[in-house]
């Protein structure tokens, strides 16, 4: 018996910095150079940080850094200091997850994450008429354009290479414009 075999094309998105970009678009802030973490200041300054925007990751603040930590890279005063709200992310990331369900249907949308979800895109691109890194941008463009949230990328022919794809390849690299 013969068995037929037909390679997949799987979307991995991750959401930048995504409880700190959701504070910096509630600000009308730009998520990618404002100075924003996203901590409970009322606890100690031993509380960590659940986010931290990437302008802060630039000037070398790690992603789960304790408020201290922030204070002794970053002067006081030069950067917010904004309050959880779990009910804003939610929201927020349920308007994305609907975004990507008006390209695919639910069943090829796996959510992994609040802000991380693997699409199966295989028999979408004959449908678009576009190859994986098109669809791949047109769904990043689609969720900034609508909720001021950056995105990142990576394709694979199976869950865990386009993660891999995404966690190596595309967190690092700068946020394109386009």
């Amino acid at each position: 018996m013969t068995q037929i075999h037909s390679e997949r094309t799987y979307l991995a998105i991750d959401l930048k910095s995504f409880y700190a970009s959701v504070e910096c678009v509630k600000r009308g802030l730009d998520p990618l150079t404002a100075r924003l973490v996203v901590a409970d200041e009322l606890r100690t300054e031993k509380t960590i940080c659940l986010a931290v925007s990437p302008a802060l990751k630039a000037l070398g603040v790690s992603g789960r850094a304790r408020l201290f930590e922030v204070y002794e890279k970053v002067p006081r005063g030069s950067f917010i200091i904004a309050e959880p709200a779990m009910a804003d992310y939610l929201q927020v990331s349920s308007e994305i997850f609907a975004i990507y369900a008006a390209y695919v249907a639910t069943e090829d949308i796996h959510v992994y994450s609040v802000d991380e979800a693997f699409l199966d895109i295989t028999s979408y691109l004959r449908a678009y008429e576009m190859d994986a890194e098109q669809l791949a941008r047109t769904i990043i463009k689609d969720v900034l354009g609508h909720t001021g949230i950056t995105a990142t990328a990576g394709l694979g022919s199976n869950l865990y290479l386009a993660k891999i794809a995404m966690d190596i390849l595309a967190k690092h690299q700068t946020a394109d414009l386009d």
